[in-house]
């Protein structure tokens, strides 16, 4: 890809399209055509910087996430009830929605 395409995401949260591989991570400086995605999220825990030559990317898109914190389950309340599917029952209430 070329770079004064790829300038205008510098610094952004970015997916590039490498040999049919989504890769995400922030956009750093380009430094002599090396292009290099530092890892975002939770996945900075596993993975750490990669880089590769700009002509090798075939398409680039912004990642806009509006929340990387996990959200707690609702509780359930009284009115609905969940039904493992360990317990006997006949078929007939099989498929009924207790409410």
């Amino acid at each position: 890809m070329e770079l004064d395409i790829l300038k205008h995401f510098i610094g952004m949260n970015v997916e590039v399209l490498v040999a049919g591989v989504w890769m995400e991570g922030n956009l750093k400086p380009i430094v002599k055509g090396v292009v290099v995605l530092q890892p975002i999220g939770e996945m900075m825990q596993f993975y750490g910087p990669s880089s590769m030559k700009a002509d090798v990317i075939q398409a680039i898109r912004q990642v806009k996430k509006l929340s990387t914190t996990p959200q707690p389950p609702l509780p359930s309340s009284d009115s609905t009830k969940i039904i493992s599917s360990f317990e006997q029952s006949s078929p007939t209430k099989r498929f009924v929605v207790v409410k």
